[in-house]
């Protein structure tokens, strides 16, 4: 039985027939929902601390947000080629392939996981010196990230075993899963740090305790549901290589995209202590604004998302009239959602902002950056809604290029050469960076889909075969 939708006893979606523009909203929401879910890890540990215990520890955890996202952003991008290739799989009804990329991936996020945890943990202090952390943030923001990096395999399985779910349609159960975990963070958030005083240390294990329920959570998720298109089993449990390939085909350049992406905000983060040394308001504000862009942010990487995983889908069913479509409809619906973005940038600043920071000074700070980037996020959706839609296309190179050159290579040049004149060493002018380089980024992946679209259509009719040049990158047609 359907419920718009949805297969009532599963959760399940078809995202290759009926209504595709309802289906991918009501798909995108739980998506969107999750990833709020997600940041509200961060956004708890900050207020809870700055509470609980004072401004420089919540400075210190807020030092860390950069770096943690350029290392886990690599790693979690891996898991969206799991959602492209589970979702050819079910698309072309192939339920023994499917398995194969399960059971291949989450061992993979296991090893991975642990092996980046472990180097992480040895190497926090290096890591924070070398991105400029301020000094009296540096022992306290060690602490956290050490801590942190102890986690990290619980985090990768969750993230891998939320694209598998979501490559069988079932973008709910990731929601709830997160839903009660998050509740499980600020019971201990609360517990660690005012009853027990132990501020940094005590967020940081709050933390890392909440991914271990969602670890644990999305595991059985994927074993004990009987309906589920494919289901996990510890003795299926061994790295098929084949699979393994085809995963890292499409998520490596995805992961790596995250990590030229991610990169420069590092730079940018750098760049801000140079403007007004030791002032920790206008850091805290900045840190408030970003934060808040990253829960903007949610509803353009969940479309991003949806766009992917329908598009592999209907690739894998043959069904290539519904491939444009995809397209169109992730866009109608992003429109509509940085509509309420702007509103919320005019609007509701001030008492959003408030919510992290109480004066008046990191209120404008964070203002600034809210103004530049909430009114023009309009590009950044079209950027991220483009490259998911190359991805879901098996062509997860192109969007890793033009991050590297636009959205890496441009603001780095630009900060260590524009940026540094007297004119340009503002506020506003290093956050239009962001603008700048999402529109070149939207361009370039616009101007690729016009090309590889029609090819991926042709290719299903078996009308043309992959270029020798698509073969060199590593994007071949779906068998």
């Amino acid at each position: 039985m359907k419920f718009f939708g949805f297969h009532k006893r599963n959760n399940s979606m078809d995202m290759t027939s009926g209504n595709l523009f309802l289906k991918m909203g009501l798909f995108s929401l739980p998506v969107m929902l999750t990833t709020a879910m997600q940041l509200l890890y961060v956004t708890i540990d900050l207020t809870t601390v700055h509470y609980g215990d004072s401004a420089e520890s919540m400075g210190a955890i807020a030092s860390n947000n950069a770096l943690i996202n350029l290392i886990v952003v690599v790693f979690t991008g891996v898991s969206l080629g799991v959602n492209v290739i589970m979702s050819e799989a079910k698309g072309a009804n192939d339920p023994e392939k499917a398995s194969k990329v399960m059971h291949t991936s989450l061992l993979f996020a296991l090893i991975s996981g642990v092996f980046v945890g472990v180097v992480g943990l040895l190497i926090s202090d290096d890591l924070l010196r070398m991105m400029g952390t301020e000094a009296h943030y540096l022992e306290k923001a060690t602490l956290y990230l050490r801590i942190y990096f102890c986690g990290l395999p619980f985090l990768m399985i969750y993230n891998y075993a939320a694209q598998m779910l979501r490559a069988q349609g079932d973008s709910r159960m990731p929601f709830l899963i997160l839903t009660v975990s998050g509740l499980i963070n600020v019971a201990f958030d609360c517990l660690f740090v005012f009853p027990l005083h132990m501020g940094v240390a005590g967020v940081a294990l709050a933390t890392i305790i909440s991914e271990g329920v969602s670890c644990v959570l999305g595991v059985l998720a994927l074993a004990k549901r009987k309906d589920a298109y494919v289901r996990f089993s510890f003795k299926k449990l061994r790295i098929d290589r084949k699979s393994l390939h085809e995963v890292l085909r499409v998520g490596l350049p995805a992961g790596l995209q995250g990590f030229f992406f991610s990169l420069p905000n590092v730079f940018i983060q750098s760049s801000l202590y140079t403007i007004d040394p030791g002032n920790v308001q206008l850091e805290n504000g900045a840190t408030a604004a970003a934060n808040i862009e990253g829960y903007f942010y949610t509803g353009v990487d969940a479309l991003a998302t949806s766009v992917m995983t329908f598009i592999a889908a209907n690739v894998g069913a043959k069904k290539k009239e519904n491939i444009p479509k995809c397209l169109l409809y992730a866009m109608g619906w992003g429109v509509g959602f940085i509509g309420l973005v702007a509103l919320a940038t005019a609007f509701l600043h001030r008492p959003l902002l408030s919510l992290f920071v109480d004066t008046e000074e990191s209120i404008a700070a964070g203002r600034d950056r809210l103004y530049m980037i909430g009114f023009l996020y309009i590009f950044e959706l079209t950027m991220a809604v483009s490259a998911g839609a190359l991805r879901g296309l098996r062509h997860s190179t192109y969007p890793m290029v033009t991050t590297l050159v636009s959205c890496t290579g441009l603001r780095i040049l630009l900060i260590l050469t524009v940026f540094p004149l007297d004119y340009f060493h503002t506020v506003m002018w290093l956050y239009a960076l962001f603008p700048i380089t999402w529109i070149i980024a939207s361009i370039s992946n616009g101007i690729a889909l016009a090309v590889y679209m029609p090819r991926t259509m042709r290719r299903i009719e078996g009308e043309e075969a992959p270029s020798i040049e698509e073969e060199a990158l590593g994007e071949e047609a779906p068998e």
